[in-house]
């Protein structure tokens, strides 16, 4: 069985929600594992209270599911075109990719900080750095 319904609770650390079904008489369901993309760069994306969500049961109860994900709606469109493709935040950080710049863009609107050995190869521009006691 597959429902669409609204994130009631989300647990990071479990990598869990719960999600009510208002189609359901706002039934609340268990804990649903997201589900995420698998492989060595695992993400911790987890749907947030209030977001919809598509959810999936493997019997008529509701005992044994996932959470899919989110998705956009005509009220919460992406972001970006559809050339970008990344990460965008609430606070107007991003990280995307521009396949028709081919450009790689970051913004970090509360700074950036970059741990462990750095190197930069190309042309840099003298406006992109802001002389904090460094380059």
């Amino acid at each position: 069985m597959i429902l669409i319904g609204r994130v009631s609770t989300s647990d990071a650390v479990a990598g869990s929600v719960r999600v009510t079904f208002a189609d359901r008489d706002d039934m609340v369901s268990g804990e649903l594992p997201v589900i995420t993309p698998g492989g060595w760069g695992r993400g911790n994306a987890i749907p947030l209270p209030g977001e919809r969500v598509l959810c999936v049961f493997l019997d008529n109860g509701r005992s044994a599911g996932f959470c899919l994900g989110t998705y956009f709606a005509e009220d919460d469109p992406p972001s970006g075109t559809k050339d970008q493709r990344g990460v965008w935040f609430e606070d107007g950080s991003y990280v995307y990719y521009d396949r028709t710049a081919k450009r790689l863009n970051i913004k970090g609107t509360g700074g950036m900080k970059i741990e462990g050995d750095l190197t930069v190869t190309g042309i840099v521009s003298a406006d992109v750095f802001n002389t904090k006691g460094g380059v």
